[in-house]
């Protein structure tokens, strides 16, 4: 992995812990077929053939619900290696009280809703499975219940993030295992810049929505959450701001800040004025931040 160009401050780092996750089934959904007769001019050494191996519901919701926690970890982390995410202190009390609801509520009552079914096609035999798949079946595919009940699990762990220590061994194995997490960190901080800026943008773009007068003359409806978000975004900013980012820190947060002083949904309900005053002042302020978020050249889901 190449050094940023950009010079960072990597002192902030030490306020993360490391975070691994590990996601398991206890059956796939495909296998490989070989020698399946198919009519096409490709090359047959070219193709890749596979087949599901059960049609459930039950066990996409997994997979599905599996993914949203990815993504859950993901806004509030960055990349630090292949399965290993960079997580400031700030937002670990979140992320695993999260992590262990999942963990001990959420997937078992996925995982008991998919054995259910599991078992119920176990009690004759896959016999629905093997008309489905014809000469494709293979009942060694299917382990018994309690063997693919077993091979569901989640796991998660925290480690602290310190020096590397390697003692014994010649010092340019140490120079380099250095310079490559110094080079990871770094990635990790402007990783986490941008998404810092990301989310800075959503919430001052949801609030001059919000609140800026529409074509038609209605007003739209103001949620207390659009106001709380940007509140606490600002009054956590610091915190969280691993890269010491003072581009926008100075263009967008500080002058937030002074805008927002003081501001509440209450306040902002009860005042045209005020609304009027937030949206001619935040206007601006959006348009620096979009050009801050569009200068990464990241893309965001």
């Amino acid at each position: 992995m190449a050094t940023p160009a950009v010079t960072l401050d990597l002192g902030k780092t030490t306020d993360c812990v490391f975070v691994t996750t590990h996601f398991h089934m206890g059956i796939g959904r495909m296998r490989q077929i070989r020698d399946l007769d198919v009519t096409t001019t490709a090359k047959a050494s070219e193709l890749r053939h596979q087949k599901r191996l059960i049609d459930s519901p039950e066990l996409d919701e997994i997979r599905s619900q599996d993914g949203y926690m990815i993504r859950q970890l993901e806004s509030k982390s960055c990349n630090y290696d292949k399965a290993t995410r960079f997580l400031p202190k700030s937002e670990a009390g979140k992320v695993v009280r999260a992590m262990e609801a999942y963990r001990t509520i959420r997937r078992p009552d996925l995982v008991a809703k998919f054995m259910k079914v599991y078992r119920a096609l176990e009690a004759v035999d896959f016999e629905p499975l093997r008309v489905a798949l014809g000469d494709q079946f293979d009942r060694g595919d299917y382990p018994n219940s309690d063997t693919v009940e077993a091979g569901f699990s989640f796991e998660y762990n925290l480690r602290e993030v310190g020096n590397i220590v390697l003692a014994g061994l010649p010092d340019f194995i140490i120079e380099q295992e250095i310079a490559k997490d110094q080079a990871k960190r770094a990635a990790a901080i402007i990783e986490w810049r941008d998404t810092m800026r990301f989310a800075g943008q959503k919430a001052v773009e949801a609030l001059f929505d919000a609140l800026k007068p529409q074509p038609d003359g209605k007003k739209r409806k103001l949620y207390d959450s659009t106001v709380e978000n940007l509140q606490e975004f600002l009054a956590t900013y610091n915190t969280r701001d691993l890269a010491g980012d003072t581009e926008f820190q100075q263009t967008v947060v500080e002058p937030l800040r002074a805008i927002m002083k003081g501001v509440s949904m209450d306040k902002i309900r009860h005042s045209d004025n005020l609304k009027a005053y937030i949206v001619k002042q935040v206007e601006g302020v959006k348009q620096n931040a979009s050009l801050l978020v569009q200068a990464t050249g990241r893309k965001f889901r």
